[in-house]
């Protein structure tokens, strides 16, 4: 609700509202690591799942086309690697 006022401030009392509201997002985000690993919990990757990728194919969303091509070579390489190493170990 904080955010939504910004915008109908003056100058430096938007400046004032912005640094107020980062502030107070970064002491619920401490407290929210503070509390364990079950607070955040919802948000983990299943045991077992290949982080690297997930993080890859999470990130993709967010790029540009020549940037999705670039994830897209490195997830295959990491495939490639994969089965090299599931055939010759």
């Amino acid at each position: 609700m904080l955010k939504t006022l910004v915008p109908f401030l003056e100058g430096s009392r938007k400046r004032q509202l912005a640094m107020l509201i980062q502030c107070m997002e970064i002491r619920h985000t401490s407290a929210l690591f503070s509390r364990g690993s079950s607070a955040l919990s919802a948000c983990e990757i299943p045991e077992g799942t290949d982080r690297r990728s997930a993080m890859l194919v999470a990130l993709k969303d967010y790029c540009t086309p020549r940037e999705q091509e670039m994830i897209d070579t490195i997830l295959n390489l990491f495939s490639v690697m994969e089965n090299y190493d599931l055939f010759f170990n």
